[in-house]
């Protein structure tokens, strides 16, 4: 018997519903109510009001962006950024098409309660908020939430067939809805990821990472685990009064950091070789930004203790070494994590509290100061709204003034600064809505020309496909090993290292996984079996130095240089791959004690000396393997 095909596209009901993606409650921090008119002289008809803008309703100040010509116009609250059934499934019974829609109803019923904490503290000019560890991953939750549930997302996943889905991540959608033949939809899985987030209960002992990957599709739900789990939160706020955030339809979903695009030679196309996380945001109000920022950028409280650094630094250094010298445009923000009620600082240090048993519990607390940031941030942050709005129906602001102003100021600002590069296929669309933009800034009063760039000469990469298919198997190998009961990987772990070893590949165009950092510690015999050994083991040999030469002060300074030449003589006999991976610590460890900003290109840096030798170790490489000697031995680059 056959049965029709699902139709996620012709509404079931006759009556459609407007469901925002961006909820009722943050708009209304954005609005304003409409005033009462003034009376005329009698006999003057009453004025018209169209629905939703009578005096006293809400209403919100926007320019549109959906015809050619950008207007300013205002909006009630209930018809800005939303979408007509956007979470309805119409492969079900009337009675549950909105199934969805109520449980984020509810969800964003919880976070308001949250959200009005912080704004009220702001309001009472209150140096901060205390959040339990549910209200903090309640929030955590949230926002991915926002992000996931957006436009962007709706479009990705808006197919009646699995064939129409066309995300780089096709084969294994499709493999997984084959496994669950429940879904008969893209629509249907992505329903059922947000459902499954909304219900997830996030235990403190986080055994919900290990559960939630088994729930729903495996890739989203180790996106949502590394959204959670790689970055912290903190609340910033305009230090001067006249500057002011603004919202867009996707501004929960862009983010701050590097990015690489290039012309793949097979299919002529310019493609997205990859790109880095290390801001992401949520505009609460025009006066509050949640900003989430990357566990890999320094932290100077916890770069104290040199385990903590040197793991820090490796991480950084694999994830944005292929992006060139780059720290982001926002890495002097002024933020910290939140302070907790089971660590304090000693001596700058942060350090458990004593008799704290290291278990977490839901009722911790965590404080969350208000960051005040100065201008150049504020117009940073609304620049990456303005420079990611192509596909964006309205930019919400509060004050004309200050939109006036920070539009101007992206307008203007060098293009190598705050993107405005423009590359990849929809290159020449970006520059109409700049050019939209421009349009608009001169009516607001500028007299200044937009600056941009777009490179006529991309890079090029061998065959973007072979990359993308062997990610896609090594998400194979990782979904079996969770759904399996396996052990998972660690996140800094054989799969991590591989996975970053790809990415690398891709970005930096060549045909196998060996990225030019890593490439000098596999070939000297290093693996990715190794590589945390090693580490673990740097971190010791580098906190030995220190102390013997901290324990030695105040003896003969011969003796001093005698303990340190020995100890160098004993690092010269350890494996290769580790004794180079200690010269790069300690290179580094030195230059920034010089004030030497490593991420930064120096006009008089000469390069790692050490790698010249790895290079001429490749060439005497080659020659034993003609003569099939055995290489694999304790090799010392500086003994000869």
């Amino acid at each position: 018997m056959s049965h029709p095909k699902p139709n996620v596209m012709a509404p079931a009901v006759s009556n459609g519903q407007y469901q925002h993606f961006v909820p009722q409650f943050l708009l209304k921090n954005f609005a304003h109510r409409v005033p009462k008119a003034p009376k005329g002289p009698k006999g003057t008809p009453k004025p018209k009001y169209e629905k939703g803008m009578f005096p006293g309703d809400l209403v919100i100040s926007s320019l549109d962006l959906t015809q050619d010509a950008a207007v300013f116009t205002e909006k009630p609250v209930s018809r800005i950024l939303g979408q007509i059934n956007m979470y309805d499934d119409f492969t079900k019974p009337n009675g549950e098409q909105r199934h969805v829609e109520k449980l984020l109803s509810k969800l964003e019923a919880q976070a308001a309660h949250i959200f009005t904490k912080i704004t009220k503290a702001y309001e009472a000019k209150e140096g901060g908020v205390v959040l339990t560890r549910d209200e903090r991953n309640l929030i955590r939750k949230f926002l991915f939430l926002m992000k996931y549930r957006g436009h962007r997302f709706h479009t990705r996943f808006f197919h009646e067939r699995p064939e129409a889905y066309s995300e780089n991540d096709r084969e294994l959608l499709r493999e997984y809805m084959e496994e669950h033949p429940q879904f008969k939809t893209p629509m249907q899985v992505w329903l059922h990821n947000i459902e499954t987030l909304i219900s997830l209960e996030m235990d403190p002992e986080l055994k919900w990472i290990r559960e939630l990957p088994k729930k729903m599709y495996y890739n989203d739900a180790m996106w949502f685990v590394t959204h959670v789990q790689s970055c912290y939160m903190a609340l910033c706020v305009p230090s001067e009064a006249e500057n002011e955030f603004i919202l867009a339809d996707n501004s929960y979903s862009v983010h701050e950091g590097p990015n690489k695009y290039a012309r793949d030679i097979k299919s002529d196309k310019e493609e997205a070789l990859g790109y880095v996380e290390l801001h992401t945001f949520a505009p609460i109000s025009p006066k509050i930004m949640v900003i989430l920022r990357s566990l890999i950028l320094p932290n100077p409280l916890e770069d104290q203790s040199p385990e903590v650094k040197e793991v820090r630094d490796f991480q950084r250094s694999l994830v944005m070494d292929p992006y060139g010298h780059v720290n982001g445009m926002l890495a002097d923000l002024p933020v910290r994590k939140a302070e907790n009620s089971y660590s304090e600082i000693v001596n700058g240090r942060l350090v458990f509290q004593e008799g704290y048993d290291g278990r977490r519990g839901k009722d911790d607390k965590f404080r969350f100061p208000f960051f005040p940031i100065e201008s150049q941030h504020v117009n940073i942050i609304n620049s990456i709204f303005l420079d990611n709005c192509l596909r964006c129906t309205s930019l919400v602001y509060n004050s004309k003034q200050a939109f006036a102003r920070t539009l101007e100021w992206y307008l203007t600002a060098p293009p190598l600064e705050i993107g405005k590069i423009f590359t990849g296929e929809d290159k020449e669309d970006r520059l109409k809505t700049l050019k939209k933009l421009e349009a608009v800034s001169r009516s607001l009063g500028s007299e200044k020309a937009a600056l941009w760039v777009m490179p006529t000469l991309p890079p090029t990469v061998q065959d973007h496909e072979k990359i993308r298919l062997r990610r896609l198997e090594r998400h194979r190998e990782s979904k079996n090993a969770v759904v399996n009961d396996e052990r998972i990987q660690d996140p800094h772990g054989e799969a991590f290292l591989k996975s970053m070893m790809e990415q690398n590949a891709l970005t930096w165009g060549l045909s196998e996984p060996a990225a030019p950092y890593m490439d000098n510690y596999f070939l000297l015999g290093g693996s990715y079996n190794t590589v945390l050994e090693d580490i673990d083991q740097v971190v010791k040999m580098n906190t030995l130095r220190i102390k013997i030469d901290s324990w030695s002060q105040g003896v003969d300074e011969a003796i001093r240089q005698r303990n340190r030449e020995s100890l160098v003589s004993e690092y010269l006999r350890l494996p290769s791959p580790r004794l180079w991976l200690y010269i790069q610590a300690e290179r580094d460890m030195i230059m920034e004690h010089e004030g030497i900003d490593l991420l930064s290109p120096q006009g008089d840096w000469l390069g790692m000396p050490e790698n010249a030798i790895v290079r001429a170790f490749k060439i005497d490489t080659r020659f034993r393997q003609r003569a099939h000697l055995n290489i694999r031995t304790e090799f010392a680059p500086f003994i000869q």
